[in-house]
């Protein structure tokens, strides 16, 4: 009986394929710079024939790192591999930029050639995943049935985009080029490698199929395209409000209330129903007897209806709770704190409806805060706002009656306390900022914005070089860039080769210099803003906005009773 191969054996021997898919991608690079170079500078000489020279180094450097990446994984019980440090020479940063606490002794500024250079790996991995999306999912099962996670519950496949662009880009940098020709490189390499990388994962899907690999089930991972970064597809959009939760119960909340309405209707009819001409005791007997039975059966079809009414909403109320504290990323303070806040929702809504109308309804925004909050907060001061949190939930559910005004108080309260930590990281990085300072002083005094125009020097500039003032997307892009760089905002950036939360503490006073500080790592980010609009161009830095949980829990009530 063959034995089924282990992870191991399957990264063995993709290693030995691994440098046929690297000749494939570098002579089609040599081919296109053979027809045309880059723009590159006199530094650089000729670019091509560095290629040439240096091919191995490349080559082996990229099997290096792929070979590390693969026995870490594996190592780790097949966890993805530790963050890299901004030392490591697989980064597209100057060794001699350390963030988080390293960044009290060096701090260097990330220009746009530096930014340039994420964005190239960013988009080569994201043609990988968009070529071979089919070739990734089927050989996500063979890997997932060889490392023993039959539910495909975590990324096993030791060479998948992100190890393997990454890969590339620590052997391209042996090349002896400046940094605008080694983003050239992976901007010329993505389309070749998209194509190799499709066909090398369709044949290791066929030789573990051959090898008696039953493939495993997806169960907690789908892959899926067109919401990615690069996509212009459009997105789902939940409803506006909560009417559609509504009706998507058993009995309709405003449906509930329906017999109430005739019932009192009715009772107020049947007076003025009794003849008014005939005075007789007949008469009077038999309009007797129809107010007593309009109060007899009025009353109790009404209390009915408002007991099916409290019913319905508590029932809805339970549904959105636990679909907000199944979403995905909260921490379990965060869920316990929800959990807290349920009685005292559902005590409001009871006499006050409106909570159940709207999604930026009082309630609903606290709660949205609150998790924003805590998942946003530096660890060092994480138990002191969740102390707040806390404390505001008690005086919530200790109101009686609860109101609206309440809720909206202590949003008030929120907002003031990440106003204090805000400043308190800021006098954290005061010495960075001096430093930033320092820099800004010094390249103002050298640069000639200040100097006095020679309009004979003006003359010689075609008219086409000149900037045009009234541009709308320079308008747009500017404002969105200063909209970015205010102090305060929290952005969310992929910087280094992942996503990361960060808050702009700093700018100077000619909004070219920017500090971001990184609450959950305590790093600290120096960037041009020229590296930032870039980031922004390319939909790779974006603000972060508060998460209405509510409104993401309908929108999976409803898609589950669809």
């Amino acid at each position: 009986m063959r034995r089924q191969p282990s992870l191991q054996d399957f990264i063995d021997e993709e290693l030995l394929r691994v440098p046929m898919t690297l000749d494939l991608v570098i002579d089609t690079v040599q081919e296109r710079w053979r027809l045309r170079l880059p723009l590159h500078s006199s530094t650089d000489g000729d670019p091509a024939r560095a290629l040439r020279q240096h091919r191995g180094e490349v080559l082996a450097e990229t099997l290096r790192a792929l070979r590390e990446s693969a026995q870490a994984d594996l190592l780790a019980g097949s966890q993805p591999p530790p963050t890299p440090t901004p030392s490591t020479a697989n980064l597209p940063y100057p060794a001699s930029f350390h963030p988080g606490h390293g960044a009290l002794n060096a701090l260097s500024l990330i220009d746009e050639d530096d930014v340039l250079m994420d964005i190239e790996i960013a988009r080569c991995t994201q043609a990988i995943k968009q070529a071979a999306e089919a070739e990734l999912r089927d050989l996500h099962t063979y890997t997932s049935a060889v490392a023993h996670d039959l539910n495909v519950a975590r990324d096993t496949n030791p060479f998948g985009p992100e190890r393997f662009v990454r890969a590339l880009w620590r052997g391209v940098q042996r090349l002896p080029l400046t940094r605008p020709v080694l983003a050239a490189f992976m901007h010329d390499a993505a389309v070749p490698l998209a194509q190799a990388l499709r066909q090398a994962y369709a044949a290791a899907s066929r030789r573990l199929q051959e090898q008696g690999v039953v493939p495993a089930v997806y169960r907690t991972i789908v892959f899926g395209g067109g919401t990615a970064w690069g996509s212009d597809l459009a997105r789902y959009r939940p409803p506006e409000d909560l009417h559609d939760l509504h009706r998507s119960l058993p009995a309709r909340l405003d449906a509930a209330m329906a017999p109430a309405a005739s019932a009192g209707n009715a009772a107020a009819k049947l007076p003025s129903a009794s003849p008014g001409a005939g005075a007789g005791a007949g008469a009077g007997a038999g309009a007797g007897a129809g107010v007593g039975a309009g109060v007899g059966v009025g009353q109790p079809a009404a209390g009915l209806a408002g007991a099916r009414s409290q019913a319905q909403r508590a029932e809805l109320l339970a549904r959105l709770f636990q679909a907000m504290q199944a979403e995905r990323g909260l921490a379990d303070t965060t869920v316990a704190l929800l959990q807290r806040l349920q009685p005292t929702v559902l005590r409001l809504a009871q006499h006050d409806p409106a909570p159940l109308d709207a999604y930026d309804h009082a309630v609903w925004r606290f709660m949205d805060h609150l998790a924003f909050d805590i998942e946003c907060s530096a660890p060092g001061q994480r138990p002191r706002l969740l102390g707040l949190c806390r404390n505001l939930v008690d005086l919530l559910a200790a109101a009686n009656p609860p109101e609206a005004g309440t809720f909206t108080w202590a949003i008030v309260r929120l907002a003031a306390a990440r106003r204090h930590s805000l400043e308190q990281t800021i006098s954290a990085a005061a010495p960075q900022i001096a430093r930033l300072q320092r820099i800004a002083s010094d390249e103002a005094s050298a640069a000639t914005a200040t100097m006095p125009l020679d309009v004979d020097t003006l003359d010689t500039v075609p008219a086409e070089l000149l900037p045009e003032p009234d541009r709308p997307a320079a308008v747009a892009g500017a404002f969105s860039v200063a909209q970015a760089s205010t102090p305060g905002t929290p952005l969310r950036c992929h910087l280094q080769g992942q996503w990361r939360y960060l808050t702009c503490l700093w700018r100077d006073a000619g909004h070219d210099l920017l500090l971001l500080g990184e609450p959950q790592t305590g790093s600290l980010w120096a960037l041009r803003q020229s590296a930032l609009a870039r980031l922004l161009a390319e939909n790779l830095a974006r603000p972060m906005r508060v998460r209405s949980l509510v409104r993401r829990a309908a929108d999976r009530l409803l898609r589950g009773v669809a």
